[in-house]
């Protein structure tokens, strides 16, 4: 399992939504995990100073998801069923070739897709990009079943709630540095530091 990670599909079919000024004072930068059964959902929304087009170009681009992620992009066929590859760089230089794959796409509002598919394969992650306020929101969750979870620990020999913070963790890094890029600007080092200190926080918020 990755360092990001996880939980119940949601396929909303509703027409894009629009946030008032007091449902964005009630937004906040962390995101939540719940427990469905066996299953696992993670769930974000934040609001972003920039139109629909903007983020939609930051999240599906490959250049873009290259700073962001900090992953390099070898496919990222924008159709259903088209693929996406990335190669993941380990801090000590291992690298992991991922291969996942585009469920459902409707440009610039939503995009469905797989996530680590040979590790997890009921990992589903969804995007949904709203116009709010002159600006956009992201609401991203990330389903699996917590029988993949607890197979990560025991070959992690962690705790599985120390798998569900990672992940946590992880996508509520990746939706900052999403602003980041979206103001044009570099991506800064994720330090040691800060990772386990933001780490520590999710640990708090797995039910």
């Amino acid at each position: 399992m990755s360092a990001f990670r996880c939980a119940r599909t949601i396929r909303p079919d509703a027409p894009p939504f629009h946030l008032d000024a007091k449902e964005q004072e009630h937004m906040t930068d962390d995101g939540t995990i719940e427990r469905d059964g066996d299953r696992a959902l993670f769930r974000y929304e934040r609001r972003y100073d920039h139109p629909v087009g903007d983020t939609w170009r930051v999240i599906t681009t490959p250049s873009e998801i290259s700073q962001w992620m900090g992953v390099d992009v070898e496919a990222f066929d924008l159709r259903p069923d088209g693929k996406i590859i990335m190669v993941h760089s380990s801090p000590k230089g291992a690298q992991m070739r991922v291969e996942d794959r585009v469920i459902e796409v409707e440009p610039p509002r939503r995009l469905e897709h797989t996530y680590f598919n040979e590790m997890n394969p009921s990992a589903v992650v969804i995007w949904k990009v709203d116009e709010a306020g002159g600006g956009s929101t992201i609401t991203l969750t990330h389903t699996m079943d917590l029988g993949e979870v607890r197979a990560a620990a025991q070959g992690q020999d962690i705790d599985p709630v120390m798998v569900l913070a990672r992940n946590g963790a992880g996508w509520h890094h990746l939706l900052d540095m999403i602003a980041v890029r979206l103001r044009g600007e570099e991506v800064p080092e994720w330090t040691e530091e800060d990772r386990k200190a933001l780490q520590k926080h999710y640990v708090e918020l797995v039910p």
